[in-house]
């Protein structure tokens, strides 16, 4: 399901050099398609349809260069949930035409879209919102902690995904 709204997010090839901030996902019956909702020069809001799905995602234009961040640090007493590898990144983002050059970084990006597929797949929520703080890299070890409606997934310490759910 979010493989075919991320097929139609990629279509707006011309934001390529943005990342997500936010996405926000809801199961429901819409009418299919995808449109700008508002566009600002370092902000664009983007809603995509299913007819069973619609994803709203928040894009900025960063402000200097993205770089991928080495390292991991999870505390010893977290529990690893996921580790994404450079091959997920890279079908995913080919199966879906992705073409935003962070996902070419050594290590790449971890998509944001990819993040909430797996969700998606592992807890079948009929709304999520996730607010992406920092860029989550390839190989590094997350976290994932609930509480209440409340989720948080954690990397290398500080690095940190927020959102909510509703099931």
């Amino acid at each position: 399901m979010i493989k075919e709204l991320a097929k139609k997010l990629a279509t707006f090839n011309q934001f390529v050099d943005c990342v997500i901030i936010e996405a926000e996902f809801r199961r429901g019956n819409f009418d299919e398609g995808a449109e700008i909702l508002k566009t600002h020069s370092s902000m664009i809001f983007i809603r995509v349809c299913s007819s069973s799905a619609e994803l709203l995602i928040k894009l900025i234009r960063p402000r200097r260069e993205i770089k991928a961040a080495f390292g991991s640090r999870i505390d010893f007493y977290e529990k690893i949930w996921r580790v994404f590898t450079a091959s997920e990144i890279f079908d995913f983002v080919e199966a879906v035409g992705d073409k935003n050059i962070i996902y070419q970084l050594n290590p790449p990006i971890v998509p944001a879209l990819l993040i909430l597929d797996t969700l998606c797949k592992e807890f079948s929520p009929n709304f999520i919102k996730l607010k992406f703080k920092n860029f989550i890299t390839a190989g590094e070890p997350l976290s994932l902690n609930f509480r209440g409606n409340i989720l948080e997934i954690s990397s290398a310490g500080v690095r940190k995904i927020s959102g909510q759910r509703l099931l």
